[in-house]
């Protein structure tokens, strides 16, 4: 597919300023007491937390938006899947991480500006967390839902992980 104004079949070429800013190599960022690459990438950014629950957001840049110019429905999906792990692992102070066993996503409206991203522990049952959690953006519209389960991961004596 093309761009107006292009050939069909050529390739489409962003300034280089809409590609977004160079993974730095300095100290990695705190996500909730982790370093999380790909959260550092998608500019994620831990707010707050409290008792079964976590409060992330990310600042829309260029490189996270669709061909619409709203954020890309991939960048709400991590925002949903990182904020709901990130309570789940929360709520074990053993953990040392979750793995996602499933995620549920309703997209609801646009994701513009700056999104916030408020998830919930609802049950932990075991090694099983089950969450939801809110996208919206900073005047308080519905961008969407999620619900997800995850998995406790705790260490081991001797090795990296019990998973």
């Amino acid at each position: 597919m093309s761009a107006p104004g292009h050939a069909p079949g050529a390739a489409v070429r962003r300034p280089a300023e809409d590609v977004g800013p160079p993974m730095e190599d300095g100290p990695a960022s705190d996500y909730f007491g982790l370093k999380i690459p790909f959260c550092e990438h998608c500019t994620i950014r831990a707010v707050d937390h409290g008792p079964g629950w976590t409060l992330s957001e990310v600042a829309l840049a260029p490189h996270l938006c669709n061909s619409g110019g709203s954020g890309h429905g991939g960048l709400t999906m991590t925002l949903l899947d990182t904020s709901m792990g990130s309570a789940a692992r929360l709520s074990d102070p053993s953990s040392v991480g979750v793995v996602t066993v499933d995620l549920h996503t309703t997209f609801i409206g646009p994701a513009v500006e700056r999104i916030q991203c408020r998830a919930e522990v609802l049950r932990r049952v075991g090694r099983t967390v089950f969450c939801e959690a809110t996208v919206t953006t900073t005047d308080g519209s519905l961008v969407a839902r999620g619900m997800g389960t995850f998995r406790l991961r705790h260490a081991r004596q001797g090795s990296r992980s019990d998973d």
